[in-house]
């Protein structure tokens, strides 16, 4: 009987970090699983009740023992469980991938296993080059491509929508708005967080600003959110201008796609549309100065790379955010930590 060697004290630490970095590796498969999962509509279909493999089989054209071998992979991720007789049901976490359930990371999901995959597979000769895939491809950076392809500007904005609703409530929770009238947001999408904010204060009126591919969804959420005669829909550009007037502006997730350059031009936009006594939040995710081993600087290294393979811009340090707004005549008054790793910084003219 041949003995099996026991790793010794000495090798243990080695081997369970050989075991962790594969983990790692091999984390791409997660992602695809997940994403195939919802361009199936799996998660909708079983949102009614646990069903035999050979109706999800029939319902979405697949192959049936290759559809077996997707839901067995998506039960080891605890997505779908498996029950007995062939039949399959959905998790609460699986729940999450119906498209219209709150929370909902359906669309999310989806952006990730399709057009933003493809970007993360050229990171390399981004690294290299220093520019985006964007810039590489197409000549510039931006979101220009999307006046194109109603397709990729309807999951773009939906997979927006997916990562702004926690964040949306915790701006309501933690940001006081006292004395507001007025809220623009600027490159605001669909009107996730716009929705929030006026639902949250009424009755404070809201203009939507962002380019014309979101007017459409932008309209169809507030009018659903009930905001539609308390909120103007605005399509233009924050390189060009910004609407005038209001007493609170929201710049979420926007600076961070963009260059110090680029920042400055928008910065200066609002700077020019702000009265005396209005007041700019700048939602981001705040990098830290030196990175440390957890999810909250794991996922803001994710979005740091995300955009610069995306849309050449990068994740700030709260001091690099100040210079920003210094640069624009704006001064910060405070700063707010949310949920997900973002966070508020406020600011107003100086």
């Amino acid at each position: 009987m041949t003995e099996v060697a026991t790793p010794t004290r000495a090798e243990r630490p080695r081997e369970d970090a050989r075991t962790r970095l594969l983990e790692l590796i091999n984390a791409n498969w997660t992602t695809q699983a997940i994403s195939v999962a919802t361009q199936l509509h799996l998660a909708e279909l079983l949102g009614d009740g646990p069903r035999p493999l050979r109706e999800l089989a029939d319902s979405t054209s697949c192959h049936p023992p290759s559809l077996l071998r997707l839901l067995r992979a998506l039960a080891s991720l605890d997505v779908v469980a498996e029950r007995e007789e062939g039949t399959f049901a959905l998790t609460d976490l699986g729940a999450l991938l119906q498209p219209d359930v709150p929370g909902s990371l359906a669309a999310w999901a989806q952006f990730c296993g399709t057009s933003s995959w493809r970007s993360w597979s050229q990171l390399a000769e981004c690294v290299r080059s220093g520019e985006s895939v964007r810039k590489r491809t197409l000549g510039a950076d931006g979101f220009d491509h999307l006046k194109e392809d109603s397709d990729a500007a309807l999951l773009f904005n939906r997979a927006m929508v997916s990562l702004t609703a926690s964040v949306a409530a915790a701006v309501v929770q933690f940001v006081d708005f006292a004395g507001a009238e007025s809220v623009v947001d600027v490159g605001g999408g669909f009107g996730e967080l716009l929705a929030a904010v006026l639902g949250a204060h009424p009755p404070m009126r809201g203009v939507l600003f962002d380019l014309s591919h979101a007017m459409e969804g932008a309209r169809a959420r507030l009018a659903e959110a009930g905001m539609a005669d308390r909120c103007e829909v605005v399509a233009g550009s924050f390189f060009d201008s910004v609407p005038s007037g209001a007493d609170v502006y929201l710049l979420k997730s926007i600076l961070h796609d963009w260059d110090d350059d680029r920042c400055a031009v928008i910065l200066g936009m609002c700077r020019r549309a702000m009265g005396p006594r209005a007041r700019l939040l700048v939602i981001e995710r705040i990098l830290s100065p030196h990175m440390l081993v957890s999810p909250h600087d794991q996922a803001i290294a994710r979005s740091d790379l995300n955009m610069l393979i995306g849309t050449g811009g990068c994740e700030r340090t709260e001091e690099q955010f100040q210079a920003l707004l210094q640069a624009a005549g704006l001064r910060t008054t405070g700063l707010v930590e949310l949920s997900n790793a973002y966070s508020a910084l406020e600011a107003v003219p100086e």
